[in-house]
């Protein structure tokens, strides 16, 4: 079974659909997931930059945030929190690399927890310390057959 950590950038496409990029490469994850053919892990991070990404940046109603943060964690399951040991390799990719300590955090755990990172963001992807969607998904040759299962409020709020 092939693991990989989904960050925030992948997360939201999987709930929210206008303006996003790679969107049918994120939806075969989740699809995948969802099969059992991979399984996808999230940071706790990720709670607090989704529920950002919803309340901030679209603008959803309260109700609506927390209807999908609860469908994230029934998606993914309790997501993993940061262990000590990866704050100082966060800290080191954030300096090596310029990042937000945000981002390196991501890059740092998936590789203390060997997996692959999958980000749509190009920092990320263009350092190296990420797979994008579209990579992820031609390598593992994920199929479409699993890409009609849709959860999520794609209107809510918006």
């Amino acid at each position: 079974m092939t693991r990989l950590l989904i960050d925030t950038s992948v997360l939201v496409k999987w709930f929210h659909s206008a303006g996003e990029s790679e969107l049918a490469e994120a939806r075969l994850i989740r699809s995948a997931h969802m099969s059992g053919e991979v399984t996808a892990h999230v940071l706790d991070l990720a709670l607090y930059e989704v529920g950002n990404v919803l309340v901030r940046g679209l603008g959803w109603e309260p109700d609506d945030v927390a209807d999908q943060l609860d469908d994230l964690l029934a998606i993914c399951g309790a997501p993993l929190a940061l262990a000590p040991g990866w704050l100082r390799g966060s800290a080191f990719l954030a300096h090596q690399h310029g990042l937000s300590f945000y981002d390196s955090a991501w890059a740092a755990s998936a590789t203390a927890l060997e997996v692959p990172l999958v980000s749509a963001d190009r920092r990320l992807v263009d350092a190296g310390l990420a797979e994008s969607p579209t990579s992820i998904v031609r390598r593992l040759q994920l199929t479409a057959r699993r890409a009609n299962h849709n959860p999520g409020r794609e209107g809510s709020g918006t």
